[in-house]
């Protein structure tokens, strides 16, 4: 007996020991990301940062490439700098105000500063370069980044249609350099490794991604709102409306509390599906505690000394009297049953359809909401209860606002004729957290019940 334990002893004190060893472990890493905060709270100057391109040609565009060019002025608005060639004056100077526009909106629904000057660089080209590799050198003075016209088709619309990089991602870029400034808190900081052994996981990134992407939103609204009121004679480009994220909510509903969890060590393979889920909690957010939330939270987190993924919940959970862990948890989007995709110009006259926006119908579920309520295959879907859509994005946007009401009508072009088809679905629960039921498949409980029939 006394020999058995004696064998045994040193696999005891291993299974003793491992709980010792997370624990200091965890210790260790808390510590690490304690003291790297206070490293960076006790800066003078906000984190620098570079800025880098991918677009699909050989062209480099860096710091030495834009001293090298011809310019003939520079068009400033409020923060925003936009150094021109040639006769591009007017366009350059359109450029800035839009991007003043655009920041100043952003501010005022985030209740935050975007205090980084922007400087944009309006280059000519013969063709528009398909891929741009390069970056300017780190700063933490100013944001800098590339814009392109093509010699012949220079007006503004074209100029904001065809870069990659405005206005979504340079908004973007702005959002997330607002939380990096020791001199203004909040300050969140992303993962870091240290070392080959040592990686300080905040659990950021869900919230920094979200916000930042949330920025886009808004900034995608503001031009659909240009388009539906007829401001101008414009549509929302083709890459306008598909560049900023599509499946936010859907994401969202399918990744659930795991969001919380994203690090920057994590899968890459996997970012896509994490950026849409970050995008769909801010929305969901506003959509169910109303518009100012977001706004409300950034103002108690500007409370707090140090912020991680942690403290971001627990300020989210007593600003808005929630639990936004079970909240998306609880969490479904309703499916109309379609598979749909979005038109651009050329498919459309390749159909030989009379609209150029909207999502053509592919194929329709046999039990789903849309078939219920008289779609179509070959049908393109141009409006979901009284907005306007061009894409997924907006899609996933109107059927949200139908699981409040528990009606669905769809507004599409048939064969160059407008019908309006309505199905009533069910509601889905809300939890006294504001936890959202699923509906599955749409619920269908009747068609056709709105009066909504028929041709336009």
């Amino acid at each position: 007996m006394n020999a058995l334990l004696a064998r045994n002893v040193p696999s005891v004190l291993l299974i003793l020991a491992i709980p010792v060893l997370l624990l200091g472990c965890e210790t260790m890493q808390q510590q690490s990301a304690t003291e790297n905060y206070d490293e960076a709270r006790n800066q003078t100057e906000k984190t620098s940062f570079n800025v880098t391109f991918n677009y699909d040609d050989s062209l480099v565009v860096d710091d030495s490439y834009v001293a090298t060019q011809y310019y003939e002025g520079t068009a400033k608005v409020g923060r925003v700098e936009v150094t021109f060639q040639a006769g591009l004056n007017e366009q350059a100077g359109e450029l800035a105000m839009e991007m003043e526009q655009h920041i100043a909106h952003v501010e005022r629904h985030f209740g935050r500063a975007l205090e980084t000057p922007v400087r944009a660089y309006l280059l000519r080209r013969d063709t528009m370069p398909g891929t741009v590799t390069g970056g300017f050198a780190p700063t933490n003075s100013v944001f800098q980044f590339p814009l392109f016209t093509v010699e012949g088709d220079e007006d503004f619309e074209t100029i904001r249609a065809g870069n990659p990089f405005y206005p979504y991602m340079f908004i973007h870029e702005l959002t997330k350099l607002s939380l990096v400034d020791p001199a203004r808190p909040p300050l969140i900081l992303a993962d870091q490794k240290t070392s080959p052994l040592t990686k300080t996981n905040y659990l950021t990134r869900w919230f920094r991604e979200g916000l930042a992407n949330y920025a886009e939103f808004l900034v995608y609204e503001k031009l659909r709102e240009r388009v539906v009121e007829g401001e101008e004679d414009v549509a929302l480009s083709s890459f306008e409306s598909n560049h900023v994220f599509q499946q936010p909510l859907s994401a969202l509903a399918t990744v659930g509390p795991e969001l919380f969890n994203w690090s920057q060590f994590d899968d890459p393979s996997h970012d896509r599906d994490y950026l849409n889920a970050a995008m769909g909690l801010f929305i969901l957010l506003e959509h169910r505690f109303g518009e100012g939330a977001i706004r409300k939270v950034m103002d108690t987190l500007e409370e707090q000394y140090y912020v991680d993924g942690q403290v971001i919940i627990n300020a989210i959970n007593s600003t808005l009297n929630t639990d936004v862990q079970q909240m998306v948890q609880g969490f479904d989007l309703m499916t109309a049953g379609t598979q749909a995709s979005p038109l651009t110009p050329a498919t459309a006259k390749n159909f030989g359809l009379a609209v150029e926006q909207g999502l053509y119908v592919n194929a329709l579920t046999e039990t789903g909401a849309a078939r219920a309520a008289g779609v179509q295959r070959g049908d393109v879907i141009i409006g979901v209860n009284r907005r306007n859509v061009t894409n997924n994005l907006d899609y996933e946007m109107a059927l949200l606002d139908a699981q409040d009401h528990g009606n669905l009508y769809f507004t599409v072009d048939r064969l160059g004729e407008r019908h309006t088809l309505g199905v009533k679905v069910n509601i889905p629960t809300i939890t006294a957290t504001g936890a959202l039921g699923g509906v599955g498949g749409g619920g269908v409980i009747s068609g056709n019940v709105m009066g909504f029939s028929g041709t336009e």
